[in-house]
């Protein structure tokens, strides 16, 4: 059976391990550790209810199932699994000695395999083999995948007001001008979603239209269900009622979104500044988090305290991008941006100036990217964050920021 793909740029799995003993998922969590050049946002489940329930909210790409004497539960189990998550793998983990070897071991790794099982680690679970059988399921991701899966960006801030949306919005138009028709972004900011808007579109379909149809979603009913905007951008816009907003749940949005970046080159994500299981959701599955974080002392504070709660969640800072927003005016005291790195001990990575046509273009309708001559700076700092993200599609592992766009503005040593 050949070795599933992963998207390009994706070395983070999602993982969840099915066993009645607690110890096994330390044992997983201590061998991923060691396993240097993959990120893991790992999972742990006791009961088969609580594993496909898991399954289906988290949609895992590699499940582990502890398997017993005879397996036939493992095997019913796996079943079932693939019934609700069709696109994860499954593998089994066993203790040496349930499997006492003859034609009784061979009967039960054969019915195992039959319920497509594709791979087995012995326990004590080791770095070594683990790795190994990540490596036999998930090749290297080969060039041709990227024409099949699109990057998943998002943008996030500690506060609202930040011009993350502003953000969100100008980038998601830039990369449509590249590849039209290619570009998805979606306004998961579901109380209070303002993308429609900033693109003077008139919503006939919504987020919520593709949650009703989510068992029946496939790639031609989700750009049927996604508005068109003639810079070449599509649009899936916010609930337009806030209350509607709770049908989108965690496991509603990981379907969305996996199904979107099997549709689309780049995926755009908009999001509400509150941590909720939507946003870890989306953070799980973020090829890049962009931090849009505002000059102001109360927003860099903010800041200071999201960054650690990103990491906490599993984001690693090179799966993030610091963006510093200056979308007002300066003034005496304004905040330089080297001593925003050096208050957030981060590198900034983007430095966005403020224009006032940038507020023109909100009131209007008209994102300001699309009628930015070259001279104007809030384009060519947009164009340079778009630059980052289509480098980092076309070369994920080796891509880093521009170097021009960190001088002086890194944090001190």
């Amino acid at each position: 059976m050949p070795p599933m793909t992963t998207r390009p740029g994706d070395q983070n799995l999602r993982v969840l391990t099915v066993s009645a003993d607690p110890a096994l998922a330390e044992e997983f969590k201590n061998a991923l550790e060691r396993i240097p050049d993959r990120q893991f946002s790992l999972f742990t489940t006791g009961g088969e209810r609580e594993a496909i329930d898991a399954a289906r909210r988290r949609q895992p790409q590699l499940v582990f199932i502890e398997v017993d004497a005879d397996g036939a539960q493992a095997a019913a189990l796996t079943r079932d699994l693939l019934a609700q998550v069709p696109d994860t793998v499954v593998a089994g983990v066993f203790a040496p000695e349930w499997l006492e070897g003859g034609s009784a071991e061979s009967a039960t790794i054969i019915h195992l395999m039959r319920s497509q099982v594709r791979d087995f680690v012995r326990r004590p679970v080791s770095a070594t083999e683990l790795r190994a059988v990540v490596d036999r399921l998930f090749a290297p991701t080969p060039q041709a995948m990227a024409g099949e899966h699109g990057q998943v960006l998002t943008f996030v801030s500690s506060k609202g007001g930040a011009g993350k949306s502003t953000l969100a919005v100008n980038v998601a138009c830039a990369l449509a001008q590249r590849y039209p028709d290619e570009v998805l972004l979606i306004d998961a900011s579901l109380q209070i979603g303002t993308c429609a808007m900033l693109l003077d579109l008139k919503p006939t379909t919504s987020i919520i239209d593709v949650v009703r149809e989510r068992d029946r979603l496939d790639k031609t009913l989700l750009r049927h269900l996604t508005l068109s905007h003639p810079g070449g951008l599509r649009l899936l816009a916010a609930p337009p009622d806030a209350l509607e907003g709770s049908e989108v749940d965690d496991e509603a949005i990981l379907r969305i979104v996996n199904m979107a970046s099997r549709t689309f080159k780049f995926v755009v994500i908009d999001t509400f500044p509150a941590i909720d299981g939507v946003l870890m959701t989306i953070l799980d599955v973020a090829d890049r988090v962009n931090v849009v974080v505002q000059g102001t002392a109360p927003a860099v504070a903010g800041a200071a305290r999201l960054l650690p709660v990103l990491e906490g969640l599993g984001v690693p800072e090179h799966r993030q991008r610091l963006v510093l927003n200056y979308n007002y005016q300066s003034f005496a005291g304004d905040l330089r941006p080297v001593d925003i790195a050096d208050r957030l001990q981060r590198t900034i990575d983007h430095v966005i100036p403020y224009d006032g046509r940038v507020l023109v273009s909100m009131n209007t309708g008209t994102p300001q990217i699309l009628q930015a001559r070259r001279w104007h700076k809030f384009g060519q700092a947009v164009l340079r964050l778009v630059d980052d993200i289509d480098v980092a599609s076309a070369e994920p592992d080796t891509a880093q920021p521009p170097s021009r766009m960190l001088a002086g503005f890194r944090r001190k040593a």
